[in-house]
């Protein structure tokens, strides 16, 4: 078997070398005392904040999933090539011969600076070998293909990536664990989901690999498996009426029913549920997890497949039945008044069908411009939230002249729960470029920089996620610019608001900045809290939020160059 390694070995040793090498030049430095010329400050300042990036990137790489390494192969190995990009880019603006350091460490920093001028994108040919067998291993646990999880290929490739006893399993478990409520934070469906798969793909080729050597848990080889919950139901299979009694793992039942789930879907914290079960929680006006107690950022549900795919292999070896459950089908009434929040209620069971049905879209929208009362209104706009995750009925919804305007004043007159939907239903729509321009002419802008304001709405999150799509379209970049306090405002986000709230508050500074950059960038250099903020976010913030922050800062670093632009 071949050796194992460690995931994105060569991109971690080579940025490795290149910190030891600027962290001797900043020690050396510091050690001579001697003042540093005010031309190389922002350098300085961003080379600390690409060192304090890059340290953290190998961290995540040593304390992280590598399954989720290996899946996320080219977006990692991408951000390892851009951070040595930008350390070339840093010290070409460093005035070397200025500086108090020795000959010797002068001459490494200028193999750097080349270095990395010829510095090319690279991906381990023996991770990308893992990776792709990995995502066959995947691909073959589906719906569509009757085979079942090859416990053994999966042992080969995380053997091959040092993950070789049943604690190894159990570690990386508890990584895909902790990366799972990571996405689901940042509301990443598709990336929750995939995270979800593995875990079960690797939770089951632990219980099948290691099944046999129960015997040797006392010496840390081996963990029992999963405890099962006893629990009799009817055996459909024979003639006979009588009660079985059957072994259920407790994976396989539902957190609210406690009942086998038959359509297991994934929550924005990470969590599985029965689709009937939690639909029905949702429904009913909850808004947090039911296990956790977290908040869910969003209510699309998503198929896990996988444990769907457990469940019916369980099914069939212990001889029950595998249907889909049943599915309502909506019948919509042309007459409104048969067209009330209850109905509403079951739009989410299948969007398709509503949306093959026009009446269905004009009778929702009729209710979210004059429902006869504010939840029937709420109702209806968490129905275009749900149906506007569906890319098509982006387009049919947003290209109802009524829509938009409909959305947007429930958003001025709604409660928090009303305006949450509302602002989570526009983001849907203005993900369609075409939507952007209807949704600025609906008066949306200024409404939803107003709620930034207001800490009563509590939709801080949900209207930056909204503006920071609308500065994509130049509607919407003119309406934002217009706007005195909206930098003030992004600037105290940056400082206070949360992870999401700080990423799209640089999204918006960064189109605002392209658009205008020397206004907006001396309203930022004067303000002595925003440079600290962008700093911290490029160092500590998630990867996108750090590349956004990154591109910021040498903005304003160039801005600063400029002597005209001096403050």
């Amino acid at each position: 078997m071949e050796k194992s390694h460690f995931v994105h070995a060569r991109n971690v040793s080579s940025m490795i070398w290149r910190i030891k090498l600027l962290s001797s030049m900043l020690e050396e430095i510091q050690l001579t005392c001697c003042p540093i010329p005010p031309s190389s400050i922002m350098s300085f300042n961003e080379i600390l904040s690409l060192i304090v990036k890059s340290k953290h990137m190998i961290q995540e790489c040593k304390d992280g999933s590598y399954l989720w390494s290996l899946i996320q192969l080219e977006f990692i190995s991408n951000q390892f090539y851009l951070l040595a990009k930008d350390m070339g880019n840093s010290l070409d603006t460093l005035p070397l011969s200025s500086l108090s350091i020795t000959r010797d460490t002068q001459e490494q920093v200028e193999l750097l600076q080349k270095q990395a001028k010829m510095v090319k994108l690279f991906i381990d040919p023996r991770d990308l070998q893992q990776r792709d067998r990995l995502l066959h291993v995947m691909a073959n646990n589906s719906l569509q293909n009757k085979d079942f999880v090859d416990a053994r290929k999966v042992e080969e490739i995380l053997s091959n990536i040092g993950l070789k006893t049943a604690s190894d399993y159990d570690m990386e478990i508890s990584k895909l664990e902790a990366e799972a409520r990571n996405q689901a934070s940042t509301g990443g469906l598709k990336e929750a989901s995939d995270i979800k798969n593995l875990l079960f793909l690797v939770s089951y080729s632990k219980s099948m690999i290691f099944k046999d050597v129960e015997n040797e848990r006392n010496e840390g080889e081996c963990q029992p498996l999963p405890e099962f919950q006893h629990i009799k139901i009817h055996d459909y299979c024979s003639a006979s009426s009588k009660s079985i009694t059957l072994n259920i793992r407790d994976e396989f039942l539902c957190p609210i029913s406690l009942e086998l789930m038959r359509d297991p879907v994934i929550v924005s914290s990470g969590h599985s549920y029965d689709r009937v079960s939690i639909a029905r929680w949702i429904n009913s006006g909850h808004h947090t997890c039911p296990k956790s107690g977290q908040r869910l950022i969003h209510t699309a549900l998503v198929p896990n497949y996988a444990l769907k795919s457990l469940i019916q292999q369980w099914c069939y070896e212990n001889k029950l039945p595998v249907n889909d459950p049943t599915m309502s089908v909506l019948k919509v009434n042309s007459s409104k008044k048969n067209f009330n929040a209850n109905s509403l209620d079951a739009i989410k069971i299948n969007k398709i069908l509503i949306m093959a049905a026009g009446k269905a879209i004009e009778n929702i929208i009729e209710v979210l411009e004059s429902g006869k009362t504010m939840e029937a209104r709420q109702n209806a706009a968490a129905a275009i939230f749900s149906l506007t995750m569906i890319d098509y009925s982006k387009v049919t919804i947003g290209g109802h002249p009524r829509a938009t305007k409909a959305l947007v004043n429930l958003l001025k007159e709604g409660t928090a729960v009303g305006k949450r939907d509302a602002a989570s239903a526009l983001f849907n729509l203005a993900v369609y470029q075409n939507n952007k321009a209807r949704i600025v002419s609906a008066g949306a802008v200024s409404l939803l920089i107003e709620l930034l304001m207001d800490d009563k709405a509590g939709i801080t999150d949900d209207a930056l996620a909204v503006l920071a799509s609308l500065v994509g379209c130049s509607q919407g970049l003119q309406e934002i610019r217009n706007s005195r306090a909206l930098v003030s405002i992004l600037i105290e986000l940056l400082r206070y608001g949360s992870a999401t709230g700080k990423e799209n508050s640089i999204t918006l500074l960064l189109g605002l900045c392209k658009e205008e950059g020397e206004l907006v960038a001396r309203r930022l250099l004067v303000n002595p809290s925003s440079i600290p903020s962008l700093q911290s976010l490029a160092a500590h913030g998630s990867l996108r939020a750090r590349r956004k922050a990154d591109a910021l800062l040498r903005l304003l670093n160039r801005c600063c160059s400029q002597p005209h632009h001096s403050l």
